[in-house]
């Protein structure tokens, strides 16, 4: 059984993650495309997590070697609607029930959930950071 608190903590870095995340994806394809990497930071400054998505995947299948495979993708493209449901929803899901017992056993579901896209997007997240580092240091921008 999970307590309040701890889900709050997991809540807290499981939102840390996927902004870190979306981040990384950002850095590692301006990175990767060639050009100025400023210019191609900006250039995605202002997009959406589908369209870096979409940038990337196409920048980085390009050359028919790609760093990230077809699962990481899938789980990336999964990001958008574990954000969204952290951020707007899984609260909602408990705290309205009536019934003290029936919000417990939601809640309990609810902290399941977190816990198993905490880990999805913590090894995502760890996978990124190496691929994000790597880059920057390939093209001596770190």
């Amino acid at each position: 059984m999970m307590t309040r608190d701890k889900f709050k903590l997991i809540h807290s870095e499981l939102i840390m993650q996927v902004q870190l995340i979306e981040s990384d994806l950002r850095l590692i394809y301006a990175a990767m495309k060639v050009g100025d990497f400023d210019d191609n930071f900006d250039e995605l400054s202002k997009a959406n997590l589908g369209q870096i998505i979409k940038e990337l995947k196409e920048l980085d299948y390009s050359d028919g070697d790609p760093d990230l495979s077809k699962t990481d993708y899938d789980t990336i493209e999964r990001i958008r609607e574990i954000r969204n449901y952290w951020c707007h929803q899984c609260y909602l899901d408990y705290v309205y029930i009536p019934d003290e017992y029936r919000r417990e056993q939601k809640f309990q579901e609810v902290a399941a959930r977190l816990s198993h896209d905490e880990n999805l997007t913590w090894d995502l997240h760890e996978k990124l950071e190496k691929l994000r580092i790597r880059e920057l240091k390939e093209y001596n921008i770190i």
